[in-house]
Formats: structure tokens, sequence, C-alpha cells
């Protein structure tokens, strides 16, 4: 569960602190087949937040870094996240009109990760956990708990707006 420190409105810089679970292209991708397929995966998806994003070793050194990845390529996959409970999505850049119209129907968010602050956001990940395909390496699936962790709210349903190209 993740907390905004201001109002989920669209345009609004807010600072999230809370668990995000991270996924990149391939993890998304066996993710959501597990999904699919009703495979048991261990996760509680329920109101979470997806962080689409890949940390590089050394979290426990103190010198992790973990930036935003294009979230369009993601967007096959949000569709099925969202029907098994994920509300919040974080990446980089814009999404296909399709999916905005998804994360709507869905009643779930968008929030745009500021791209080029891999190791300030870094900084901001208090713990880090792997949680599945450890084959994957850095792009496997991830649990971070993060503090402060600053966004742009860009797809969300009160005023059903969205800003991009950030």
């Amino acid at each position: 569960m993740i907390a905004a420190d201001k109002e989920i409105k669209a345009g609004n810089i807010v600072n999230l602190s809370g668990e995000l679970i991270t996924l990149r292209d391939q993890s998304a991708k066996m993710l959501a087949n597990m999904l699919e397929n009703g495979e048991n995966t261990g996760l509680d998806l329920e109101n979470s937040a997806v962080f689409f994003a890949a940390p590089t070793p050394g979290f426990k050194e103190g010198r992790m870094s973990i930036g935003p990845t294009t979230s369009a390529r993601m967007a096959a996959f949000i569709p099925t996240l969202i029907k098994h409970g994920v509300r919040f999505f974080i990446g980089k850049g814009a999404l296909p009109k399709d999916t905005v119209d998804a994360v709507i129907a869905g009643k779930a968010a968008y929030f745009q990760a500021f791209g080029g602050t891999g190791a300030n956001y870094g900084s901001r990940v208090k713990s880090m956990e792997l949680l599945l395909f450890p084959e994957l390496g850095p792009e496997a699936v991830y649990k971070i708990e993060t503090s402060d962790f600053p966004v742009v709210i860009s797809v969300e349903i009160q005023t059903v707006a969205y800003f991009f190209n950030l």
C-alpha cells in the first residue's frame, strides 16, 4: 500500500511512501501470463502499486539506482494487472490512449516518475525483497519500500485528465 503527501489529482507532484512492486519487460510478461492462466503467483496485488523499473545491484552497499522505464512497452500488461488488483502504476512517458481508458475504467491511476533520476530514487528505497523470477536478475520482481518518492500524477479517475512529455 502506498500513501501520498498531497491530493491524488492529475498534474500534482506528490511524494509517495510505501511498498512498490517492480516490473520490467520480461517479468511483466511472465507475471501477466501466470495471472491469465490462473497460476498462483504468491503475490498480494490487491490495491498494490507497480513501478516499471529494475534496480541495479548495490542496495546493501547504499549505492543502488532505480530509474523508471518506458511505460508504453508495459501497456499490454496493464489491463491484466488491474483485473488482479493493481491500482497504481509508475513509469516513464505517455501511455497509449486505450491503456489510459483501461486505467480509468479500472479505477486505477498512472504516475510518471522523473527520467534521469535513478540514483535519487535509489536513495529513497528503504528495503528490497526479491519476490519472483530470480533468473531475470535486476529485471526480476522485487518489493521495495520507499519514502518521499516524487512522481507526477498523470492519469486518475477524479478529473479524468492526463499529462505527458515530462
